[in-house]
């Protein structure tokens, strides 16, 4: 799978998010509270910061939008790079 780079706009909630780290790291991390949580890796850390979006209409139909930056810690993106992209596996439909 192609690496999509540590910017998305995903079509979910923080509380989505936060059922998602809570299923691949066992912890939200506290993200639907503060919209923000700290991803501790073997070398370094990623942050991972939130911002809500408007919701995109599509004639009836209205999906909720979230911006989530992946913030990697200096000299830590190749291991941030690797959680990113196990966490775009499984939060694809299907479970990646």
């Amino acid at each position: 799978m192609p690496f999509f780079g540590f910017d998305r706009e995903m079509a979910c909630s923080r509380a989505d998010l936060a059922r998602w780290l809570t299923e691949l790291t066992g912890s939200d991390h506290g993200i639907a509270q503060t919209g923000c949580a700290r991803i501790v890796l073997a070398e370094g850390w990623v942050d991972l910061i939130t911002e809500p979006v408007e919701p995109r209409t599509l004639g009836l139909v209205r999906m909720r939008r979230l911006r989530v930056r992946f913030v990697p810690a200096e000299g830590a993106q190749a291991s941030a790079r690797a959680w990113v992209t196990r966490f775009d596996h499984h939060t694809q439909r299907g479970g990646g």
